[in-house]
C-alpha cells in the first residue's frame, strides 16, 4: 500500500498516532476485497483532514501449493 501523508497526518496529532490508526484499520480490513479495503481505508482515515489524499493498494496472489494440473 502506498499513500500520501494526508492519509495519516493531522496537525493536532503526533504522526506515530496516525500511523498506528492506519495499521489497526488496515489489519481489520485485510481480508476484504481490494476495492472495499481501499474505500474503507479512505473513509475511515481521511475524514476530517484538510490535506489531499492518494492511496494505491496491491494484493498479490497466494503462492501455489504446486504446479497447476489440468483435470478432465
Amino acid at each position: 500500500m502506498l499513500y500520501t501523508d494526508g492519509l495519516v497526518e493531522r496537525r493536532e496529532e503526533d504522526l506515530g498516532r496516525g500511523l498506528a490508526r492506519l495499521r489497526q484499520h488496515a489489519a481489520a480490513l485485510a481480508r476484504e476485497p481490494l476495492p472495499t479495503f481501499c474505500d474503507e481505508i479512505l473513509e475511515g482515515m481521511a475524514g476530517g483532514g484538510s490535506d489531499d489524499v492518494a492511496l494505491i493498494a496491491v494484493r498479490t496472489a497466494p503462492p501455489h501449493a504446486g504446479p497447476a494440473v489440468a483435470t478432465p
